[in-house]
């Protein structure tokens, strides 16, 4: 039986729209700086839309790969990175955050310059260097969080709940992404690919719309 891609995305898709409405309608205690990651949000509720559409009117043969390389790992990334800057208090931290958005831009600057297939196939190593900038991200977010009060609240504070489920989508997309581009000699099953794709997907963002439901501002020490 073959996995139903078309409503397995649109699922998603629903998903990443709940995710947006849910955060505005609650923007107040989710923190003054979640807008920044509303629009990564919704960066990626676009770039998958589009992916989506082109898909059901062309079939498999549709390039998405353009709209997620824009839409995902430069303009979701970039929002992401500057929504931890943001979100950090320590200016030492900040700082660091702040290079590691420099790092982001030029990584994406050099790959133009140097891929020449960029925009057209997967860049494996512009996404693995973007990946490992958001885990140094979320490390430093953890190291600030878990030495200040807002550990003893800690699952009212809903950046925790964003850098949990960040973890939980990058750490688990990682070994997918090689198994992808390694499919052929592995002799994967696309079926068990996309059921891994999609349950990693799946238990990312229901994370992060679980934790819109848990935070409080009264916790946020803003």
């Amino acid at each position: 039986m073959e996995i139903d891609r078309i409503l397995l995305s649109s699922i998603l898709n629903v998903i990443y729209l709940l995710i947006i409405v849910m955060m505005v309608v609650k923007r107040k205690e989710l923190g003054s700086q979640i807008h920044y990651f509303i629009i990564a949000m919704l960066f990626v509720f676009l770039s998958e839309s589009l992916s989506l559409l082109g898909t059901i009117l062309y079939g498999d043969s549709f390039k998405v790969i353009r709209i997620n390389v824009v839409g995902v790992i430069i303009l979701f990334f970039l929002a992401v990175f500057v929504y931890f800057y943001k979100t950090l208090e320590n200016e030492k931290l900040k700082t660091i955050q702040f290079g590691i958005v420099v790092l982001h831009i030029l990584n994406i600057i050099i790959s133009i310059i140097f891929i020449d297939d960029f925009f057209t196939y997967m860049p494996y190593p512009t996404y693995f260097a973007t990946i490992v900038l958001l885990l140094a991200s979320v490390a430093l977010f953890f190291f600030e969080t878990f030495n200040s009060e807002k550990v003893l609240n800690i699952l009212d504070y809903y950046p925790f709940w964003i850098a949990l489920s960040l973890i939980i989508l990058y750490v688990g997309l990682l070994p997918l992404i090689i198994i992808s581009k390694n499919a052929v000699q592995l002799s994967i099953s696309r079926n068990i690919f996309l059921i891994l794709l999609y349950t990693v997907n799946f238990s990312g963002y229901m994370v992060m719309l679980t934790g819109i439901f848990f935070s409080k501002r009264t916790n946020l020490n803003e």
